[in-house]
């Protein structure tokens, strides 16, 4: 029987193409996206990239803790500050390469001090306050950062008060709270100082006055012969002061290393007063900050080779100085020793081991241009080792156990490292007592 070819089903050719199975992704379009995606991804990096390339990076702040050899001064020195014209080069030359103190200066502890960033170079400026490395310090946008151990640190204290420092707050007195100028001159910052240090510096005396945000914590004070501007720089204000008529002052209470009679003993350009127990116990510096006198080139006045009844008695009355004040003459402060006399020597104090006393220090700069600050502690029956002049080598007044930055080269008095520090103790005592 023959097949019917109309009722039969045709075989298929195992050489017929196999129809491929399309996914859902394909069948709409997603290869064509993802290429389309791929592509626009690569040119977004590499406009970011670009964006950033043409960005400019900020200007790193420049900050000088750097002190100059005695003697040499910016020319600004020059116009505000007539001083400045007898601390130039024979005297400041001999005094920064023939004296060699006595006394080694160990290294500072690193973690003690704010650090800043910048290499030491020669004599240049550092750069901003912080950088990467090993130290406390300021980093960018004003966070805490570290340090390499290159930068300079900051002799105006610490960012973290660690195991205890007076709290250091800076005042414009150029300015008011509400940042409006008080066109303050210099014989009127004098005239001011007389009340200040009337009402014991308390912090309401300053309430009217630009205060700096920034908080320093201060365990020493030996600050060579250094540009005043260091100081705003410090606290971070260096934009809204210009750096002439400020104070800072540092606050806290301390207990002596054991019972004794002691004196401080230091100078200051411009000023310094200290309060211990409530009581003022030292203040002298290029002004005498409780009568406003102005010292600079009255060092016989100071020192009783020339008569001044009259400052003899407003000091007398106001300070709690005597004329004459007594110094010593260290072969390291020249500048010091011919424009006030030298280190003062203030009155004695008894302090008992284990008694807290509050203290109050303050310092400030009034015309401009130079700053140096040195605060030693005398222990009165104690034999000093003496520098070539015979001036006895005092230990720092300091809280803790660092020392200064060695690499700050400025003007200032020797002293001596192995003295026993005084104790911070944390307490609720406030200056307003």
């Amino acid at each position: 029987m023959t097949s019917n070819p109309k009722n039969s089903v045709p075989m298929k050719s195992i050489h017929d193409p196999v129809p491929a199975h399309r996914s859902i992704w394909q069948k709409l379009g997603g290869p064509s996206l993802s290429i389309s995606l791929l592509f626009h991804g690569v040119l977004v990096i590499i406009g970011v990239i670009w964006v950033f390339q043409i960005i400019p990076q900020p200007e790193p702040r420049v900050v000088n803790f750097l002190g100059r050899p005695s003697g040499s001064s910016p020319a600004s020195d020059v116009k505000v500050k007539q001083r400045v014209q007898m601390e130039q080069s024979a005297m400041a030359r001999v005094a920064a390469l023939d004296v060699v103190s006595p006394v080694v200066l160990a290294e500072p502890v690193a973690t003690t001090q704010m650090v800043s960033l910048g290499a030491l170079g020669s004599g240049e400026f550092s750069q901003g306050l912080g950088e990467k490395g090993k130290g406390l310090g300021i980093g960018s946008g004003l966070d805490i950062g570290v340090s390499d151990g290159l930068g300079t640190k900051n002799p105006f204290g610490m960012l973290d008060p660690d195991k205890g420092a007076l709290v250091g707050t800076f005042y414009d007195l150029k300015q008011t709270s509400d940042r409006e100028p008080t066109n303050m001159t210099d014989d009127e910052m004098r005239t001011e100082l007389k009340e200040i240090v009337r009402r014991g510096f308390k912090e309401k005396t300053f309430e009217k006055y630009f205060k700096a945000p920034r908080t320093l914590y201060q365990t020493k004070l030996q600050i060579p012969i250094m540009p005043a501007d260091g100081a705003p720089a410090a606290f971070e204000c260096e934009k809204e002061v210009q750096p002439k008529r400020w104070i800072v002052v540092y606050r806290g209470a301390v207990q002596a290393p054991k019972s004794g009679r002691y004196r401080f003993v230091g100078a200051c350009d411009d000023l310094m007063v200290v309060r211990f127990n409530n009581r003022p116990v030292f203040d002298y510096g290029y002004t005498i900050a409780g009568v406003g006198a102005h010292n600079y080139g009255r060092s016989a006045e100071m020192t009783g080779a020339a008569q001044n009844n009259e400052l003899a008695k407003e000091v007398r009355k106001l300070t709690p100085m005597r004329l004459p004040i007594s110094f010593y003459k260290y072969t390291q402060t020249p500048t010091y020793n011919q424009n006030i006399g030298g280190m003062a020597i203030g009155p004695e104090f008894d302090a008992k081991a284990g008694q807290t006393y509050p203290i109050e220090i303050m310092i400030g700069e009034i015309p401009g241009g130079s700053f140096g600050v040195s605060l030693l502690i005398e222990e009165i029956g104690v034999n000093y080792q003496k520098d070539p002049g015979g001036a006895p080598i005092l230990p720092l007044f300091r809280l803790d156990q660092s020392l200064p930055n060695p690499d700050l080269k400025g003007e200032a008095p020797p002293f001596d490292p192995t003295g026993v520090p005084w104790k911070f103790v944390q307490t609720s005592v406030k200056s307003d007592i």
